[in-house]
């Protein structure tokens, strides 16, 4: 792996791994933790390259299965005009704000799942 991608990958990490201690006050914070620290595990273990395939591909089922729960709250929040999801405050009325949050949360993640994918299949070319 080159330099570039050894420092986009630690970046991430780094990115993923504060992203997963904010999550400690959540109400729902295990599955987030989860999430969010074993992304940031499968760039360093990227970046050290030691990651195995199969991990990448659990990872992307669960993410997938995520963004498939979240993707109704996705959608009212764009069908309901796409507010400022930063601030416009969450609230019973508007649940949809805290889903649209948390889908592009793990959207971030599923794009970085991808990444490691087609990284690790270049490798082994």
């Amino acid at each position: 792996m080159n330099v570039l991608f050894k420092v986009i990958n630690s970046s991430l990490a780094l990115l993923f791994f504060a992203s997963a201690a904010l999550q400690y006050n959540d109400p729902d914070p295990i599955h987030w933790i989860f999430m969010y620290g074993l992304a940031g595990i499968l760039c360093l273990l990227s970046v050290a390259g030691k990651i195995p395939s199969s991990l990448i591909y659990v990872s992307l089922g669960a993410v997938v299965l995520q963004l498939l729960i979240l993707s109704d709250g996705a959608l009212q929040w764009y069908s309901r005009g796409m507010e400022n999801m930063l601030s416009t405050p969450m609230s019973q009325e508007k649940p949809y704000i805290e889903e649209i949050r948390e889908f592009l949360g793990t959207l971030i993640v599923c794009v970085s799942n991808l990444f490691l994918l087609y990284l690790k299949k270049r490798e082994n070319k």
